[in-house]
């Protein structure tokens, strides 16, 4: 997805939002956190996963270093849960890891409940030179197959 058609289809939810231009590009949360200035919870990573049959969309606070995915898979019924593989994800979507949207790939969606107690969240726009600046709530109306999740992390950052 474009970044026109991202800002489209945000303008027409009516959620505020600034597509935010970064002098470099971001590897992690903390990263992240440090450069724009904002606790590590309000970064929402974009990772895509994969049960035995289908692909999701995970968006956690960056809060959960690490996600638990047995306990997830066991949490929302999936068998077994994986990270998408770099050849996964570039061959089903284009990108690269890192590089996911918060929303646009019509996967279906499990967003961190956590992630709701900010204003806003700073999260993958699709293109490795911008990040997106988003209130929470734009989340599941964005991603229209969603489900609000508490994630099992196998450890967290404070």
């Amino acid at each position: 997805m474009s970044n026109a058609s991202m800002i489209d289809l945000i303008k027409a939810s009516g959620f505020p939002f600034e597509l935010l231009k970064n002098d470099r590009r971001i590897h992690s949360s903390a990263e992240g956190a440090a450069y724009w200035k904002i606790q590590i919870g309000q970064t929402a990573p974009a990772l895509i996963l994969r049960t035995e049959s289908k692909f999701l969309l995970l968006i956690v606070s960056g809060a959960v270093a690490k996600v638990d995915l047995k306990t997830l898979a066991t949490t929302i019924d999936a068998g077994s849960l994986k990270m998408g593989t770099s050849q996964e994800i570039n061959g089903q979507f284009g990108l690269k890891p890192g590089d996911v949207p918060l929303f646009g790939l019509n996967l279906p969606t499990l967003i961190d409940r956590h992630l709701m107690t900010y204003d806003f969240v700073y999260g993958g726009s699709g293109d490795p030179d911008y990040t997106l600046k988003v209130s929470p709530q734009a989340l599941p109306v964005l991603n229209r197959e969603h489900r609000l999740v508490d994630i099992p992390s196998l450890m967290e950052r404070s």
